[in-house]
């Protein structure tokens, strides 16, 4: 026989049969090695064979006391074995695909226990089935996820743990986080100061590996929000190295390479930055340079927040000039050519400080005769220091350089 749903009966009988045991079992009271595994086996059958269920059959199940029943067995009678509560998630998750009424009820029993699991368990099993079932829950319900990502305690455990291959969901997670700049900016905008750089340094990587999984929606909120839109002093190392970053990938590269106003905030901070680390030569000034080549293995320079700072923002001059000429022609009328020859210098805060400027200076002047003619006569517009600039000769060699440089050579990684 066969329900009006197309569900049949004998099917669903047997699952409720299964239910009616586990229930009998709980009223029991009775709990050892055996009895655990017995009750694990029945959790595992009921997960192999929830796909067989329509909705229909599932509704009975979750009318007789399903999610009761589960979140008894998962809170009192699993305690100590992180196994069968993983293989009752498994359950959890496959009866709740597809049917709104099923994630609803679950998301409401079992929330809480999740969140537990996330935040406390050092199970990897136990953590991945956790967010794998926590993560099919939101997807269906905008509500869930909201109030999911504003957890700081849930989104740090994702943040901690998305480098294990055994915790796949919290890479699936950061993926769906990245792709979305409604959730990025939820997320972003809960966390404390110290994750959110951590976040921005998760975007870095995927950025390296992952970018595929990064939307351009959420690298314009980052170009927008974080520096355009930042006060001077207040923008960070770590946006400015992701803006650098994309704009070496070809997928964000017309968005940030375009805009004019992004440029000139760069220059203003470049500017700020250079005049503060020269008006505090030698104090501990977090801008100042260091000329000390040993430095650069410091762990305190490593580490320092203004790490890869000034290299970065050479490093988007020098992308966003490249076959630019209104930003090319930015360089002369704004004096920022002689910052940047005057960042010809080895800096241990900012690697590749001086490889970045050159190649900044070359994209600058190539095919500019304005330009070429303006460092030509530097001495007229106002002094350099001798100590960091480069010979005008070798940077007046640089724009000679026609096309010989391709689209794929002049943007570095």
């Amino acid at each position: 026989m066969t329900s009006t749903t197309g569900q049949p009966n004998d099917d669903v009988q047997e699952f409720v049969c299964h239910l009616m045991g586990l229930k009998t079992r709980r009223l029991s009271g009775w709990s050892d090695a055996d009895e655990i595994k017995s009750v694990t086996d029945t959790f595992r059958w009921l997960r192999n064979n929830s796909p067989r269920l329509n909705d229909n059959g599932k509704c009975r199940l979750l009318n007789s006391g399903l999610i009761e029943t589960c979140s008894w067995y998962c809170d009192t009678f699993f305690t100590n074995d992180p196994l069968s509560r993983s293989v009752l998630l498994q359950f959890l998750a496959n009866f709740s695909v597809g049917n709104e009424t099923a994630q609803r009820q679950i998301f409401e029993g079992f929330c809480s226990t999740l969140r537990h699991f996330i935040v406390s368990s050092e199970d990897s099993k136990l953590l991945n089935n956790s967010m794998m079932l926590l993560y099919n829950l939101c997807l269906c319900d905008v509500n869930f996820r909201d109030e999911i990502l504003k957890d700081v305690n849930i989104v740090q455990q994702i943040m901690i743990h998305w480098t294990q291959n055994e915790i796949e969901y919290s890479k699936i997670f950061l993926d769906s986080i990245f792709s979305s700049s409604k959730d990025f900016l939820l997320v972003y905008e809960n966390l404390p100061g110290t994750s959110k750089d951590q976040l921005m340094n998760i975007i870095s990587i995927w950025l390296d590996h992952y970018n595929e999984e990064v939307s351009l929606e959420v690298i314009v909120v980052i170009k927008n929000n974080f520096f355009i839109n930042c006060a001077l002093d207040k923008v960070t190392s770590h946006v400015v190295n992701v803006l650098a970053k994309a704009s070496n990938i070809d997928k964000f590269n017309a968005e940030i390479k375009q805009d004019t106003t992004l440029l000139k905030k760069i220059m203003d901070l470049l500017v700020f930055i250079h005049k503060h680390a020269k008006d505090n030569d030698g104090s501990d000034n977090e801008f100042s340079r260091v000329k000390d080549l040993s430095a650069l293995f410091d762990s305190d320079i490593q580490t320092h927040n203004r790490f890869w700072f000034k290299s970065d923002l050479i490093r988007l001059i020098a992308n966003m000039c490249y076959n630019h000429q209104e930003h090319q022609h930015l360089m002369r009328t704004d004096n920022i050519i002689p910052i940047l020859l005057e960042c010809c210098s080895f800096d241990a805060k900012n690697p590749l400080m001086r490889e970045w400027s050159l190649f900044a200076l070359r994209n600058i002047l190539e095919g500019n005769l304005d330009n070429q003619d303006f460092v030509a006569n530097i001495d007229s517009v106002g002094s350099i220091d001798t100590e960091s600039s480069v010979t005008l000769t070798d940077t007046l060699k640089m724009a000679s350089i026609k096309n010989s440089i391709s689209d794929s050579d002049t943007m570095f990684i």
